[in-house]
């Protein structure tokens, strides 16, 4: 029986070594757009964010802007672990 748990196990991973490579080499060339306009949308949302929050804007809505531009931070930050993880 441990013979066969022991060929289990390396089948497993096997498989999951196969099944991880194309989904890491994706993730890895799409990095560098990804970041860019996760970051770019971040410090846009947040100057838009300041920027009509100093003119008064009556009906503007500052917490869910800031809110909706930090998640573009937190998304790249998960991203980011998601092939960290995959990778290792």
């Amino acid at each position: 029986m441990d013979g066969e748990t022991t060929y289990g196990v390396r089948a497993l991973r096997w498989f999951w070594h196969l099944a991880r490579l194309p989904v890491v080499t994706l993730l890895v060339v799409l990095e560098p757009v990804v970041a860019f306009a996760c970051s770019a949308l971040a410090l846009l949302g947040v100057l838009t964010t300041l920027f009509f929050w100093s003119l008064s804007v009556p009906h503007f809505p500052v917490l869910t802007m800031l809110a909706i531009s930090l998640s573009f931070v937190g998304f790249l930050l998960l991203y980011e672990r998601l092939i960290r993880l995959l990778s290792s």
